[in-house]
């Protein structure tokens, strides 16, 4: 009975081999099998936004002055306390200014004194005047007189109530309504004329946010658009306002140009503060309710398909003829939105357009 040698055995086992690793060298080197990924044509809203970033300020602040110069010596108010038009905020020494007063007030009434006698003088010496008693030179010196008095009196006077003046501003009153949000000085602190005391908010419920923007997209920027936004504070919410002005001067930052917009926003829970950090998106452009297809729809086209002539707009249709699970179809579109474009004529509701192919 024959038996195969050990050699025998090794090269049948080598042969063996050889037809598997051929086999599965062959199944490897062929292209894997494609899947189509097709997504609905629906209705819907198409958005075209720009990101932006920017920072919460106050709407219409009021910044109250210090008219007079001294110390603080008393302060009725404290921060995000409500006052009332006209409400006591600040007082600042008034001692210096109430002793000239006093001093003032008796060189006023020296002064009124000798006005009354030379009005008394003008008027006597007019009769005499008339009688002939006296001449015209005499009385044109006496009337002279009276003037340079009068002037006196006046300047005095005029002295006086700046002083009065003076003393009534010590006392600083809110100009307007509104919420404390900052104190510039406390009690005790120097202060001088037009010294910033205290700065008011007079609605909290409408704040600004004012934006940056690039100037590749200032183009687009107009007053009235749509403007959302969220803070960190409230990453979950979204916070709504309106473009309201648009600044024409440029602002350079490490060779990058950027303009600032103003946009008042909706504060009606007080959750906005003043001085967050907002990150906003700019709807520059919107249709609502349009026929529309995710934007992936355009950036395909199948391996064995030509890519489309400059201009025309294609899309794949599901369903094609046979072999092929997909079909060309030449679409109108409307606008380009950030996550869909609008599809005027071409493809209808419900359709389905290829928008991925992936190999396994």
């Amino acid at each position: 009975m024959y038996r195969p040698g050990r050699n025998a055995i090794t090269y049948v086992i080598a042969a063996v081999l050889i037809v598997f690793i051929f086999f599965m060298v062959k199944g490897c080197g062929k292209s894997g099998e494609k899947t189509y990924h097709f997504d609905k044509v629906t209705q819907g809203d198409v958005k075209k936004t720009i990101a932006v970033t920017g920072d919460i300020s106050i709407s219409d602040p009021v910044t109250v002055f210090s008219k007079i110069s001294g110390i603080v010596i008393k302060k009725h108010i404290d921060y995000n306390q409500k006052v009332s038009k006209g409400q006591i905020l600040m007082e600042i020494d008034s001692s210096a200014i109430d002793q000239r007063i006093q001093r003032m007030s008796g060189q006023l009434e020296s002064a009124r004194l000798e006005l009354m006698s030379a009005k008394s003088d003008l008027e006597g010496k007019e009769i005499l005047l008339k009688d002939n008693l006296i001449s015209r030179r005499a009385f044109e010196q006496s009337e002279i007189h009276y003037r340079r008095v009068s002037i006196n009196y006046n300047q005095i006077k005029s002295d006086y109530n700046l002083l009065r003046k003076d003393r009534e501003d010590a006392k600083v009153y809110s100009p307007s309504s509104g919420i404390v949000i900052n104190i510039h000085r406390d009690v005790d602190s120097s202060v001088g004329v037009n010294t910033p005391l205290v700065l008011l908010a007079k609605n909290l419920k409408e704040m600004i946010l004012t934006i940056s923007v690039d100037e590749s997209d200032i183009g687009h920027i107009k007053e009235g658009q749509k403007v959302v936004f969220s803070v960190s504070a409230f990453p979950e919410k979204k916070f709504h306002g309106s473009i309201n002005q648009i600044y024409m001067n440029p602002i350079s930052s490490g060779g990058i140009v950027k303009y600032q917009s103003i946009v008042i926003c909706d504060n009606e829970e007080l959750l906005l503060k003043p001085g967050m950090t907002a990150t906003a998106t700019v709807v520059i452009d919107e249709k609502e309710n349009v026929v529309r297809v995710l934007n992936q729809a355009f950036m395909i086209t199948p391996d064995d398909e030509k890519v489309p002539e400059a201009g025309k707009r294609i899309v794949w249709v599901k369903s094609g003829p046979v072999g092929k699970p997909y079909k060309a179809a030449e679409v109108k579109t409307g606008l380009a939105g950030d996550l869909y474009t609008e599809i005027v004529s071409g493809v209808k509701e419900g359709e389905e357009v290829l928008i991925r192919i992936r190999e396994k």
